[in-house]
């Protein structure tokens, strides 16, 4: 999660975008949205100063990207200069692929309704669409609600690797409590994922325009005569659930680690720096076994976590599930790529097998 709540409008010299961004539904709607971002002239990026003024360009520019290739009848093979130039710019700035990616559509696309109230799903609202209405607008809230009930658990790491530093035993224990408390937060918040957003809206309105670029990729007009392909905005780009597997120590194996490896260049540098750092930090889940015999209780607190972790996965399948595979039974490719059943179900299984119980 960012530190401080995304900027919602971008400073002067920038009115064209923030016009457009806010038409892209009716855009859409009459067809209108290619020939427009086509005609646009490109601003001077150098005028963005700040991280939160780039994270809002980008934003902008990957709405306006994601809509321009998807929002037609036929997937767009190039992307007009008027975005693509300044789009692979502020990327490259930000140190993340020129898509559409969880950090710019979830991370960066809210804003609180009461400024003095918490990050909660009755005090949120969605900055940018790509159709509108309410599905769309849950879909993103939900996520980003997740992010905020699983940010204590992150805390929560790193307060327990330094309990492992100093062999303090009795410092772990009130952090994997709340480890395993802020999962199960994070499920009592995908459980409203279907209180407003239907699947089957979601599957035909929402998820194409999430998508990674066709197989035979994308041009970005003025940047590269080369056809470019990366994957679609996927959950797996989300730091927080790759954090807590790096947290519990929970290693992936094959396919399923390489996917997770290669969303790491969707983050934005700083989380996937977390990740790396608590990877590299002192091991909680060894020194809980190294403990095993004389604190049995630890290692049920460590097993707690991981079994809610896994929880959390069941249900993330489970909802995939009826968001795409009953909306389309032959479907099974995501939008970040992958063959999500298969995927997910590794992903859940691999979770399981660093219960402690099965390790030792």
């Amino acid at each position: 999660m960012p530190s401080e709540d995304p900027l919602e409008c971008l400073p002067q010299g920038f009115e064209i975008w923030e016009r457009l961004a806010a038409q892209v539904p009716t855009l859409l709607m009459t067809n209108r949205l290619r020939e427009t971002l086509a005609t646009l002239t490109i601003p001077d990026i150098s005028r963005l100063e700040s991280d939160r003024q780039l994270r809002r360009a980008m934003l902008l520019l990957s709405i306006f990207g994601n809509a321009y290739v998807w929002g037609g009848a036929k997937p767009a093979t190039t992307i007009p200069r008027a975005i693509a130039i300044p789009w692979c710019q502020i990327a490259e700035k930000l140190k993340r692929p020129p898509i559409t990616a969880y950090a710019s559509i979830v991370l960066d696309n809210w804003r609180r309704i009461d400024r003095s109230q918490p990050l909660d799903l009755n005090n949120l609202a969605p900055l940018q669409l790509f159709c509108g209405g309410i599905d769309e607008q849950w879909f993103y809230l939900v996520s980003m609600a997740i992010e905020a009930k699983g940010a204590p658990a992150l805390a929560a790491i790193v307060a327990a690797q330094k309990a492992v530093a100093m062999g303090w035993i009795e410092g772990i224990r009130p952090q994997l409590a709340q480890i395993a408390a802020a999962i199960i937060e994070m499920q009592r918040g995908l459980e409203r994922m279907t209180e407003k957003c239907d699947p089957y809206i979601y599957y035909h309105r929402v998820r194409p325009f999430l998508a990674g670029w066709p197989e035979t990729g994308v041009i970005y007009e003025g940047v590269s005569d080369v056809p470019q392909k990366f994957a679609g905005g996927s959950a797996a780009q989300s730091s927080l659930v790759q954090s807590l597997d790096a947290g519990l120590g929970i290693q992936h194996a094959g396919n399923t680690q390489s996917f997770l490896q290669e969303m790491h260049s969707y983050m934005p540098p700083r989380h996937r720096q977390f990740i790396v750092a608590i990877w590299s930090g002192p091991s909680i889940k060894q020194f809980i076994i190294d403990h095993q015999q004389s604190q049995p209780a630890l290692c049920d607190l460590y097993n707690h976590c991981v079994e809610e972790l896994m929880n959390f996965r069941k249900q993330h399948l489970a909802i995939a599930a009826q968001y795409i595979l009953q909306q389309a039974p032959k479907e099974q490719m995501g939008t970040g790529g992958t063959n999500f059943v298969p995927f997910l179900k590794k992903v859940e299984a691999q979770t399981k097998a660093n219960l402690i119980s099965n390790v030792v």
